[in-house]
This record gives structure tokens, C-alpha cells and sequence, in this order.
């Protein structure tokens, strides 16, 4: 509560105090029991609401401990396979999107209670329930099996490789949206490496040839000599931020890696992002994009 509203809560207790012990005073001498009781029990519930809803100290308040679901997600470990093998990956991002699932719910609870600022504990609340539900809804469908509907297998493929990692980068996105909640720390940026996202995390910058936003996040490996994340195409494996079948949510951001801030963009692209369409609404031509709802 904010500091109106503890003092009003305090007035209204001392009130209902001063009202049992009114109706003590006025009790009749065969009447003072029930009426010690009830000003017993007035004192007592006053007492209890102010230590849980106020941040009053009428008596020593126990510290809150909060613990994110087990197992704890250890987000710096190295991904079961950087290549990106589905047959791999999908139990790997099932796993964590289901976590987040469950993690978010804390999130949610600890919007009302922790000591950031009002607006950062809403803005990482939305970012862990946005999150949840992306990783969740990138998880969904396996290759061909409702997905883009496209004649051609390998584009379905590359759309449900592509997901997978956003399911991925989606639950770590979340989860660390939970932890600064529960830790009450602000989020950090934490990009993924652009050449490829389930490689270790993007703490060097190289110049991106072409790129509007310059540079780039990766990985040190990457940083180095590239080794990008390949997905199947007609014509054999090529660099996922090449494939027109990835989202070009994910792809032009290279999800997140572009642009490297706390989680934000993705989020925001999440929710009002856009893809391309499969091939078969498109023919032999160039593709247009339309909206699409997560």
C-alpha cells in the first residue's frame, strides 16, 4: 500500500479499537466477558491486517523468501545441441516453456508485493506472462503438423526449427523477467549470439555487413569465425537469418541479437510482430507480409 493508504488503515484500526473498547466501558456488569471478547478480537484482526496489507511495524514482520520452481533453470549452461537437432531441441524447449509456465504465476504475484518501482514490477510481470505465452504457442506444432501448410517439407521444417528457438529464447527471457522480480534487481541485457541463438549467450559485438543496426551481438566462438545456425531449404541447409520460412520476427531480430537491450524488443515483437506466409498462398513470386496474433 502507499503511505495513504497505510494511515488510513491505521485510523480505521485504531477506530475499531476504540470502538470495542467504547462498547467495554458502556457493557453492563454482566456483559463485560463478551465484551473483552469482542475488543479482543477486534485488536487481534486490526493487528493481523496491518502486519499484512501496510508496510506499518506494529511488530517484527518475518522476511518473504520466494524460490522459483524446481528444478532451478540454470540459463548459462550450453544448450543440449547448439546444431539445433528438433528430434533434441523440442523436449528441451517443451521443458523450459512449461517452467515458465509455472514461473510466471509467481511473477504475477510478486507484481504487488516487491520493492521495485510500480511501473518496472508491471513492465517484468508483462514481460513474464508475454513470454509464457510465446514459448508456449512456439511449441505447439511440430513440422507439418499445423504449421505454415506449405507443399514444400523443408520450409515447413525451417518454421518449426525456427519456433523451437524462439520457444527457447522466449523461456529465458521470462525466467529472467521472474528472477529480477524475486531478486528485485532491474533486468540486465542478455542477447543471444546472432549467427546462432543456441550457441552461448552474445557478449561480443562484430560488425554486421549490411545491417541497419551496425553491429551485432555473438558469441565469442562466433566472434572469431562464424559457425551460423543452419535450417533445411529446397536447395540444402542454409543460415536461419537467410530462410524465408523463419518468422521474420525472429529472423530480422536475430532474436534479439540485434538489438541488444533487456528483452524488450522481442517482447514487443511478440505482440504485434509479423510472418511471412507459407508458400503456398504466395507462389513462385516475392512474399508479402501480413499480421500476425500471438
Amino acid at each position: 500500500m502507499t503511505r495513504t493508504g497505510d494511515l488510513l488503515a491505521l485510523v480505521a484500526a485504531v477506530g475499531g479499537v476504540t470502538g470495542g473498547g467504547w462498547l467495554v466501558a458502556s457493557a453492563g456488569a454482566g456483559e463485560r466477558y463478551e465484551a473483552g471478547l469482542v475488543l479482543g478480537l477486534v485488536a487481534g484482526l486490526s493487528l493481523a491486517l496491518l502486519r499484512r496489507f501496510t508496510r506499518l511495524p506494529p511488530g517484527p514482520r518475518r522476511p518473504r523468501v520466494f524460490t522459483l520452481p524446481l528444478p532451478p533453470p540454470d540459463w548459462r549452461a550450453p544448450l543440449p545441441d547448439p546444431h539445433g537437432d528438433p528430434e533434441v531441441l523440442r523436449p528441451y524447449a517443451e521443458q523450459r516453456a512449461r517452467l515458465l509456465s509455472d514461473a510466471s504465476a509467481l511473477g504475477c504475484s510478486l507484481r504487488h508485493s516487491c520493492t521495485l518501482a510500480p511501473g518496472l514490477r508491471e513492465e517484468l510481470a508483462s514481460y513474464a506472462t508475454t513470454a509464457s505465452i510465446q514459448a508456449s504457442n512456439s511449441t505447439l506444432h511440430p513440422a507439418g503438423d499445423g504449421g505454415p501448410g506449405s507443399p514444400d517439407p523443408a520450409y515447413d521444417a525451417a518454421y518449426a526449427l525456427g519456433e523451437l528457438v524462439a520457444a527457447v529464447e522466449f523461456s529465458r527471457i521470462g525466467m529472467r523477467a521472474v528472477q529480477a522480480l524475486v531478486t528485485e534487481r532491474p533486468l540486465l541485457p542478455d542477447p543471444p549470439c546472432y549467427f546462432n541463438p543456441l550457441h552461448d549467450r552474445g557478449h561480443a559485438r562484430v560488425a554486421l555487413p549490411g545491417a541497419a543496426a551496425g553491429e551485432v551481438a555473438v558469441c565469442h566462438g562466433c566472434a572469431r569465425e562464424p559457425a551460423p545456425l543452419l535450417v533445411p531449404s529446397a536447395t540444402g541447409p542454409v543460415p536461419y537469418h537467410e530462410s524465408d520460412a523463419v518468422d521474420p520476427r525472429w529472423r530480422l531480430l536475430g532474436y534479439g541479437a540485434v538489438t541488444p537491450d533487456d528483452g524488450t524488443t522481442m517482447i514487443t515483437a511478440a505482440h504485434d510482430g509479423f510472418r511471412a506466409p507459407p508458400r503456398s498462398a504466395c507462389g513462385s513470386g516475392s512474399k508479402t507480409l501480413r499480421a500476425k496474433v500471438s
